[in-house]
């Protein structure tokens, strides 16, 4: 008998294994959790700064591109500001068509036009411009460019260094 009443009597200490071991659990899962939130945000932010880059070379590429057709074709436009390529295309020797390839591109699978030429110094004295190039597509990124201008041997100029002054934004 006194057996029995030994077993039913509970101790103080009992029972508390089981609620500790769900807290334990509860908190490594809480924190496993968090881990991997953190570790999907770096990713979602890497693959972000992934497609900047690719935006950023791309629009780079599309930038050499057109300064290399401005070259070829068009070197006498490169003292004008873009609004007034149009008047001068006859006096560089230019189609309608032509002038229209010049304003526009592609670069691997991507499509770019020329949002804005601006030549920046005096008139007679040009030394600079600046490039703003435009992605087509759903997003439409733009960057700029400040082209370095040198007298050419024949009438015009040529580029003779290109900076990258970055992206403009998107859509805009």
């Amino acid at each position: 008998m006194w057996r029995s009443v030994h077993r039913c009597r509970r101790r103080d200490n009992e029972g508390f294994a089981l609620p500790l071991a769900v807290a334990g659990s509860m908190l490594l899962l809480l924190s496993s959790s968090s881990l991997q939130m953190l570790a999907l945000h770096n990713r979602t932010q890497l693959a972000r700064q992934h497609r900047r880059l690719q935006i950023e070379d791309t629009l780079a590429s599309a930038a050499h591109q057109q300064i290399a057709r401005l070259a070829e074709h068009g070197s006498c436009l490169l003292g004008l500001d873009q609004a007034q390529w149009s008047a001068a295309a006859a006096d560089c020797a230019l189609s309608a068509e032509a002038l229209a390839t010049l304003q526009q591109g592609q670069v691997g699978a991507d499509t770019y036009r020329v949002a804005a030429y601006r030549p920046l110094g005096g008139d007679p004295q040009v030394t600079s411009a600046e490039l703003e190039l435009q992605l087509g597509g759903s997003q439409s990124w733009r960057a700029g460019f400040r082209l370095s201008l040198a007298p050419a041997a024949a009438a015009g100029l040529r580029v003779i260094a290109v900076q990258e002054l970055g992206l403009r934004g998107v859509g805009a």
